[in-house]
C-alpha cells in the first residue's frame, strides 16, 4: 500500500506546481517611474512617469511612433522617409499626427554637425508642438571609419553589420580602454553625437535614447559576434557611455532605452542570444523596448520585458521585410491597436519603421502612411496621437518626485 500512496502523493505536487507555474507566469512586474540618472530634467521624470503609468495601464492607450529615417532624411521633402513623406502624409490623410516620431543618428551614413542640427531642428518645433522623441544610433564601425574625414569618407549602410568588412580587430574592450587608440576614435564618435543630444537639452526635449540595439544578435559589430561568450564588454561599453553622457557631458534629457531583437527561436540559438543576456542593470536603463518583425505582430519576449520592472515598448515592429504585406504595403494599420491593447496591454509605445528601397526595384512599405486604414488607426481614441499626448500632467514639483498634476 504503501508505494500506492506516494503514486498520489507525487500527483498531487505535480498538480499544484502546474497550476502555480499558470499563475506565476502571468504575474506583472510593476514598471518604476524611478529614472537611472539621479540628476535628471523635470522634463525626463515626467516622460518617464507618464511611460510608467501607460506601461502599469494607470491611465489607457497605447502611443502611435513613426521612426522618418535615418540622419537628415527626416528633412527629405518626398521619399520613402522624411518628416514630410511620412508625418505630415498622415496627418493630411487622418488629421492626426504620430504622438512619437523618431530617427536614426547614423546609420545610413556618418552624419556631419550640420546634418544632425538640420534633424534636430524638425525634432523641436514636433516637441514643442507635444510629440515625444526617440533616437536611435547605429554608429559604424570604427575600426573602418575612424571619422578623420566625415565630408570626404561618410560611409555606408553596412558599415554598421559584421558583414561590411574584416571583424577579426573588433574588440569592445579596447573602446572603454584609455590606453588603446580605438578609445580615442571612440570618443570622437561620442563626442559628436554628445553634441547634437546637447542641442535638444538646450531646448528642454527630452530624448528617448536607443543606442546599439539588437545588441544579442550577430549582424552588428557591437554584436555577440564580438564577444560570443562573454556579455560584458558590450555592458561596459553601454556602461562607459552612459557615464560619459550624463557624468562628463552633462546631458540629463535621456531616458535611455534597451532594445534587444527578439529571443531565440529553436533554430536561431546559435546567431541570437535571450534578451537579457547584455542587459547593463537598471541602474542605467530607464525603458526595455525590443524589436519584432513578422506579419501577425506578435511580440515572443512580451512577458519576458516585463520581469526588468521598467515600462516596456516595441521599439521596432512590423510586417516580416520581404513578405507579402511589406512589400505590397497590405498590412490593416489597426491591427496594431488590436494586438496591443488585447494581447500586449503593458506596451507604452510602438515605433513604426519608415520604408526602404531594396535597390532591387522592389521596396519595404514599413511606414504607417504606406499601409492600410490609417485614418480607422488614428481615430481609435486608445491610439495615443500628437494632440493626445499627455505627459505634461506628470511633471514633478521637485526631485522628491512629487507630481504637479497639471489641469
Amino acid at each position: 500500500m504503501e508505494p500506492k500512496h506516494t503514486i498520489q502523493f507525487f500527483d498531487w505536487q505535480l498538480c499544484l506546481l502546474f497550476f502555480l507555474s499558470l499563475f506565476t507566469s502571468n504575474l506583472y512586474a510593476s514598471a518604476s517611474s524611478q529614472v537611472s540618472d539621479p540628476n535628471a530634467s523635470d522634463s525626463a521624470r515626467a516622460v518617464q512617469a507618464y511611460l510608467t503609468a501607460l506601461s502599469n495601464n494607470t491611465i489607457p492607450g497605447v502611443i502611435a511612433g513613426q521612426n522618418a529615417g535615418h540622419s537628415d532624411d527626416i528633412a527629405n521633402p518626398e521619399g520613402l522617409m522624411g518628416y514630410v513623406p511620412l508625418i505630415l502624409a498622415l496627418e493630411k490623410t487622418t488629421g492626426e499626427m504620430p504622438g512619437m516620431i523618431g530617427v536614426d543618428y547614423e546609420h545610413n551614413t556618418i552624419a556631419t554637425a550640420v546634418q544632425l542640427t538640420r534633424a534636430n531642428k524638425i525634432l523641436i518645433d514636433f516637441w514643442n508642438a507635444g510629440g515625444l522623441v526617440s533616437i536611435n544610433w547605429a554608429p559604424h564601425n570604427p575600426w573602418w571609419n575612424d571619422e578623420s574625414d566625415i565630408a570626404g569618407n561618410p560611409g555606408m549602410w553596412s558599415h554598421t553589420r559584421t558583414s561590411g568588412g574584416d571583424m577579426s580587430k573588433v574588440d569592445l574592450t579596447q573602446l572603454t580602454n584609455p590606453s588603446s587608440p580605438m578609445h580615442k576614435i571612440w570618443r570622437r564618435k561620442l563626442d559628436r553625437i554628445a553634441t547634437a543630444l546637447a542641442e535638444l537639452q538646450r531646448a528642454n526635449v527630452v530624448v528617448l535614447w536607443r543606442p546599439l540595439q539588437e545588441m544579442n544578435g550577430n549582424w552588428f559589430w557591437w554584436g555577440i559576434s564580438s564577444a560570443p561568450e562573454d556579455p560584458r564588454p558590450y555592458k561596459d561599453l553601454w556602461i562607459d557611455m552612459y557615464r560619459y553622457f550624463t557624468e562628463t557631458k552633462g546631458l540629463h534629457n535621456l531616458l535611455w532605452v534597451y532594445s534587444p531583437n527578439q529571443g531565440p527561436g529553436l533554430l536561431e540559438r546559435s546567431f541570437i542570444k535571450p534578451i537579457a543576456w547584455r542587459y547593463p542593470g537598471g541602474k542605467y536603463v530607464d525603458i526595455i523596448a525590443g524589436t519584432a518583425y513578422n506579419d501577425e505582430l506578435e511580440i515572443r519576449d512580451y512577458k519576458n520585458y516585463q520581469q526588468f520592472g521598467k515600462p516596456v515598448a516595441i521599439a521596432e515592429f512590423g510586417p516580416v521585410a520581404g513578405g507579402k504585406l511589406s512589400r505590397r504595403g497590405e498590412l490593416d494599420t489597426p491591427t496594431y491597436a488590436k494586438r496591443l491593447l488585447e494581447n500586449y496591454p503593458h506596451i507604452a509605445y510602438w515605433m513604426s519603421w519608415s520604408s526602404w528601397s531594396n535597390g532591387d526595384g522592389t521596396q519595404e512599405n514599413q511606414a504607417l502612411i504606406h499601409n492600410k486604414k490609417t485614418n480607422i488607426l488614428f481615430a481609435n481614441p486608445d491610439v495615443i496621437t500628437q494632440k493626445r499626448i499627455h505627459w505634461k500632467n506628470y511633471l514633478f514639483a521637485n526631485k522628491n518626485k512629487s507630481p504637479l498634476i497639471l489641469q
